[in-house]
């Protein structure tokens, strides 16, 4: 009965991820906090990236986005990057957001069990979600000029007027 229920609730994640809203899902934070995705989006937009060290695109947009969570934090943007390498890896992830003084929220999903639950792919995936949980947007990939079109994205959400953040 148990497996069947995991089952269930599995397809129903991954179906209510594909139609527009996000799973309920849980983030091991770097600190050993765990915190559910529901008490962060009833306050706030919150952005979710999935990254890997391993991937340049990725560590080429965490510079962004850490300079979104300090320009829009206080009009009520959360950001939580979610690194997906193995657990052997988690001293060299540590090490490297401390390099970079990251403000952002860091979270581990080594098993990539959120990862796909959102229907990741390929990352950096990037997932845009409103205090209600409706997905407003969601990207794979970047290239420079990505950060362009995500922080319209978050303005708009934000219902800020284009570059007046």
């Amino acid at each position: 009965m148990r497996k069947e229920f995991s089952t269930v609730f599995f397809v129903v994640s991954i179906l209510s991820a594909q139609f527009g809203e996000l799973p309920p899902i849980k983030f091991d934070l770097t600190n050993g906090e765990r915190i559910k995705f529901e008490d962060l989006s009833k306050k706030e937009l919150v952005l979710i990236d999935y990254w890997a060290l391993w991937c340049s695109p990725c560590l080429n947009k965490m510079s962004h986005l850490d300079r979104f969570q300090k320009e829009f934090a206080s009009k009520g943007l959360k950001i939580i990057s979610v690194n997906i390498d193995s657990e052997r890896s988690i001293s060299k992830v540590k090490s490297y957001i401390r390099s970079k003084g990251y403000s952002m929220l860091i979270a581990f999903d080594s098993s990539k069990e959120n990862f796909r639950l959102v229907n990741g792919i390929s990352i950096p995936y990037t997932i845009l979600v409103n205090t209600e949980g409706k997905i407003l947007y969601r990207h794979s990939g970047y290239v420079p000029g990505d950060e362009d079109i995500l922080r319209k994205k978050i303005e708009i959400a934000l219902n800020i007027p284009s570059g007046n953040s």
